[in-house]
């Protein structure tokens, strides 16, 4: 337990960056929206790669900054419902996220990043709305948990 507390400020930093993602996100997408076609796809790929990098970057801090809280902290468990349902409900929310993330994002993902390569605008444009809106589920899963997280100490 001696590192719990710097655990705890990585846990919150790797928290963060995923918050600071939905607020760029929607700058992204203002963005996106205002380009011209010529400038569009150069911000659609940055987009990816901004997505990409703090999606990694977050979520394995998240998991692995996670795990070791829960098993430094006697008080805590995996899934459990029991005593920190709030936890449990971080916990369901996270591997949902991961779930969607590998099941929807990363394949459609592939597909914009060759849509872009072979400059086909119809499927450009089909997998950027399937991304911007699996991305904004993420986002709302992602906020949820951080709600959970800084409210949880007046309802437990």
């Amino acid at each position: 337990m001696q590192h719990y507390q710097t655990l705890l400020a990585l846990h919150i930093v790797f928290a963060g960056i995923w918050v600071i993602f939905f607020v760029v996100d929607l700058i992204f997408k203002s963005s996106i929206s205002k380009n011209s076609n010529e400038t569009k796809n150069e911000v659609i790929s940055l987009y990816l790669n901004f997505t990409n990098l703090f999606g990694i970057i977050g979520s394995i801090g998240i998991a692995l900054t996670g795990i070791i809280l829960v098993s430094q902290n006697p008080g805590y468990g995996f899934f459990d419902m029991s005593h920190a349902h709030w936890l449990a409900t971080k916990q369901i929310l996270f591997v949902a996220i991961l779930a969607f993330t590998f099941l929807k994002v990363i394949p459609t993902a592939k597909k914009l990043r060759s849509a872009i390569a072979n400059s086909n605008s119809d499927e450009i444009k089909t997998n950027l709305e399937v991304i911007i809106k699996a991305n904004k589920f993420i986002n709302i899963l992602v906020i949820l948990n951080f709600i959970f997280a800084i409210t949880h100490r007046f309802y437990s």
